[in-house]
């Protein structure tokens, strides 16, 4: 079966757990390259009322499917309701899909 590039996104509250989740995905060979943003303003509506928070926003670039992305994710991120979404992707430049495809399992 030919591995496609994929990307997907989640937040987190910060850059401690943004890195444990980076460390436990790629070790796990569930992600090959994660990117951090730190420090995003999030808005949204809970229980009625307007919330405002600082999350970090993680880009995960892997060729596993979308159902074991969620799955691993729902086991060790710290939020109760983790936003999880795969971004539609072309297919990267051939020399960055050759590295980002060589060992891969």
């Amino acid at each position: 079966m030919k591995k496609k590039f994929k990307i997907f996104y989640t937040t987190c509250e910060n850059k401690i757990d943004a890195k444990k989740i980076a460390r436990n995905l790629l070790s796990n060979k569930n992600a090959k390259c994660i990117n951090i943003f730190k420090n995003v303003e999030s808005f949204y509506v809970d229980n009625d009322s307007i919330v405002s928070s600082e999350e970090i926003i993680m880009i995960i670039k892997t060729h596993n499917s979308k159902k074991k992305i969620e799955s691993a994710l729902e086991n060790i991120h710290p939020y109760e309701t983790p936003i999880i979404v795969e971004l539609k992707a072309n297919q990267p430049n051939k020399k960055y899909l050759d590295w980002f495809l060589k060992d891969s399992e």
